[in-house]
């Protein structure tokens, strides 16, 4: 990682590099991580995390709390990351929760936020908010707090994509061409 914050420095790209996975971030040398925490605020990079469930993570708390964007992803299907064939954010969300020991139901919140928000923060997607003028971009579910939504996952009664309709209970609407 220090290597990837020379060439950062080097090439002049400062808020223009995300780091998939970032494994050490998650090692208990706490003195090394926070000077890397460090680092990578001072050159305003994103962090990205699968929440692998067979390794060590980011916390969650310490990369935000460093002031650094941070998202999820999914890259794999029946792999070591991912072994249950669930490759969607709302799955993702709950590993994530629990890799970093969220309990309460602002922090299971906090979770869903990295793996949705968070992420179109990373890439720099305007306007990915629940709010009136923003692209609908949206899965309906059951749950009367986020967190309980994370936690009972779903099923799935509506999926909308720029305000069109895209599934409904779990199934798309048309079939891909």
């Amino acid at each position: 990682m220090e290597l990837i914050l020379d060439r950062i420095r080097a090439l002049g790209m400062k808020g223009q590099v995300a780091i998939s996975h970032a494994f050490c971030l998650g090692m208990p040398d706490w003195p090394r991580t926070e000077a890397l925490l460090a680092a990578l605020a001072e050159q305003d990079v994103a962090i990205l995390t699968t929440g692998a469930p067979s390794r060590e993570v980011p916390s969650v708390k310490r990369v935000l709390d460093a002031g650094l964007r941070m998202g999820a992803g999914c890259d794999g299907v029946l792999d070591t990351w991912n072994p249950w064939n669930r490759p969607d954010m709302l799955d993702r969300a709950r590993t994530v929760a629990q890799k970093n020991n969220f309990r309460s139901d602002a922090d299971v919140a906090l979770a869903l936020h990295v793996c949705t928000t968070g992420g179109a923060a990373v890439m720099g997607v305007a306007d990915h908010r629940l709010e009136e003028g923003c692209p609908a971009d949206l899965a309906l579910l059951p749950g009367t707090t986020l967190a309980e939504a994370v936690a009972t996952g779903g099923p799935v009664a509506l999926t909308l994509k720029g305000g069109q309709v895209t599934g409904r209970n779990g199934h798309p609407v048309m079939e891909a061409p």
